[in-house]
C-alpha cells in the first residue's frame, strides 16, 4: 500500500497495511480543523469539520522518495506533530514521539488509490463531536467514548508491546527529535 502527496513528489509504502490498522477514523477536533486551516487546506475537511484519518504504526510507513519535502508542523510547544508537504502543501499525518501512531489523512491515500479508502470499509469511530460544525446527521462522541477507545485501543496495545513507534522515519534514531525542527503554527 502506499501513500503519496497531491502532486506525488512525496511518497511512502505501508507495509502489512491494512492488517495493522484499526480502519477509517473521523475526528471533529478544533486542532484538526485549524492544521487544515492553516496549510490553506480547508477542502479537506468534510461539511461539519470533520477529518478522516487512517493510522498506521510508524515503523511499517517506508518513505520512497521527497522526504527533504517534509514540513513538520505543530500547533501548541506540546501538540501533536503534524506533517505536510512542502512541495504542493499537502497534509499527510499526524504523530507524537514514542507513540505507536502515524494518522495518515484520506486524502494521501486517495491520491495514491482513488479507491483504497473504500475498501477499507466504513468509517469506525467518530470523535471530538463538540467541536463539529452544524448539525451532523451521523452519531459522534463529545470527545473519546468508550466505543471509540476499544476501536483503537488494541492498536495501540499491539503497537506498544510490538515496539512499532521505533525506528519512524519521521524522527531521529533517539525516536524523540523530528527530522525536521517543527515549524509553529
Amino acid at each position: 500500500m502506499r501513500i503519496q502527496c497531491d502532486c506525488g513528489a512525496f511518497q511512502a509504502e505501508l507495509t502489512h497495511f491494512p492488517a495493522h490498522s484499526p480502519g477509517r477514523l473521523m475526528c471533529y477536533c478544533a486542532d484538526c480543523q485549524r492544521f487544515l486551516e492553516r496549510l490553506g487546506r480547508e477542502d479537506l475537511l468534510d461539511p461539519h469539520g470533520g477529518t478522516e484519518i487512517v493510522p498506521a504504526y510508524p515503523s511499517e510507513i517506508r518513505i520512497l522518495r521527497g522526504k527533504d519535502l517534509l514540513v513538520c508542523n505543530q500547533l501548541a510547544p506540546e501538540g501533536l506533530l503534524r506533517w505536510s508537504t512542502g512541495c504542493c502543501n499537502s497534509p499527510v499525518g499526524n504523530t507524537r514521539a514514542g507513540f505507536p501512531w502515524f494518522g495518515i489523512l484520506h486524502s494521501a491515500y486517495r491520491a495514491a488509490d482513488p479507491e483504497c479508502l473504500g475498501r477499507l470499509g466504513p468509517v469506525r469511530s467518530r470523535i471530538y463531536g463538540r467541536d463539529a460544525k452544524g448539525e451532523p446527521p451521523f452519531p459522534i462522541s463529545g470527545r473519546l467514548g468508550v466505543k471509540d477507545m476499544l476501536a483503537v485501543l488494541p492498536f495501540v496495545i499491539r503497537g506498544f508491546i510490538g515496539g512499532k513507534q521505533r525506528h519512524s522515519p519521521f524522527f531521529e534514531p533517539d525516536n524523540v527529535t523530528p527530522i525536521v525542527p517543527p515549524r509553529p503554527l
